[in-house]
C-alpha cells in the first residue's frame, strides 16, 4: 500500500509539473504554440489571417470570439485546459458564411515607379524609430507618410498622424484585416528601395530584400516576389 501510494504521488507530482510547464498564452506571448493556436482558430472559422506566431490584438480578438461561441470567460488569455478543450473534437465552430476575402496583390498594371534592392539587415540600421517616411505605390504612384516603429524580421510601420496618410493606406489594402499586399517603394536618404507592405487596421508590416515572417522566421514567398516586382525585376 506504501508503494502504492509513493506512485501516485509521483504520477500526479509529474503531471503537476507538466501542467505548470505549460504556458497560458496571452498579449505578448510568442513561439510555436502561438502559431499553432493562430492555425487552430482559422480552422475552427474565428481567425482570419496569416499566423505570425506572436499573440497580438488581432489573435486576442479571435480567442475572445471563440470564448464567446464557447460560453467561456473573455479574457482572451488561453490557459492550457482551454487548449486541451480548442485542440479536442468538440471545441466550437463559427457559424458559416459565404464570404472569402479576395486579394488585389497582383497589380497587373505596369508599374510608374520602382526602386532599387537593398538587404534588411542593412535597411534596419538606416531606420529609425519615430522617423516619418515616404512610401509610394508602385502601381499607382500615389504617395503617403509612415512612421517606423521597429522591427526585427520585418519593418513594423504606421501611418503619420495626418487622417489623409491612414486613408490612403486602407485605399490601397483594404478596409479590415486581409491577407492583402501591395509592392512599394520606402524613401530612405537619397534611395528610393524596393518593399511590399500588408496593413492589418494597426500596423503596416513591410518586408524588403531579405525579410522574413515572424513565423519562425521563414520566408513570405509572395512579399518577396513583390519586392522583387517594386524593383522592377
Amino acid at each position: 500500500m506504501l508503494l502504492l501510494a509513493l506512485v501516485c504521488l509521483t504520477i500526479g507530482a509529474s503531471a503537476l509539473a507538466e501542467e505548470k510547464e505549460r504556458e497560458t498564452i496571452a498579449l505578448g506571448s510568442k513561439g510555436e504554440l502561438v502559431v499553432r493556436v493562430q492555425q487552430r482558430l482559422m480552422d475552427l472559422g474565428f481567425y482570419a489571417y496569416k499566423p505570425t506566431g506572436s499573440y497580438q490584438a488581432v489573435t486576442r480578438r479571435a480567442a475572445m470570439a471563440y470564448e464567446r461561441a464557447a460560453n467561456a470567460r473573455q479574457d482572451g488569455r488561453i490557459t492550457p485546459q482551454e487548449q486541451d478543450e480548442l485542440f479536442s473534437s468538440l471545441a466550437v465552430r463559427a457559424p458559416y458564411t459565404a464570404y472569402i476575402p479576395l486579394t488585389f496583390t497582383a497589380q497587373t498594371t505596369p508599374f510608374v515607379v520602382t526602386g532599387e534592392l537593398w538587404d534588411w539587415a542593412e535597411v534596419k540600421t538606416q531606420l529609425t524609430t519615430g522617423e516619418t517616411y515616404t512610401v509610394t505605390n508602385c502601381a499607382t504612384g500615389e504617395s503617403c507618410q509612415m512612421v517606423y516603429r521597429d522591427g526585427e524580421n520585418h519593418a513594423h510601420m504606421t501611418p503619420a498622424a495626418e487622417y489623409s496618410n491612414l486613408q490612403m493606406v486602407k485605399k490601397w489594402l483594404g478596409e479590415s484585416n486581409s491577407y492583402y499586399k501591395v509592392a512599394v517603394t520606402v524613401d530612405i536618404g537619397e534611395r528610393k528601395v524596393a518593399a511590399s507592405m500588408q496593413f492589418d487596421n494597426a500596423a503596416a508590416h513591410v518586408y524588403f530584400q531579405g525579410s522574413t515572417s515572424h513565423v519562425l522566421g521563414m520566408a513570405d514567398v509572395e512579399h518577396n516576389s513583390l519586392v522583387k516586382r517594386a524593383a522592377g525585376r
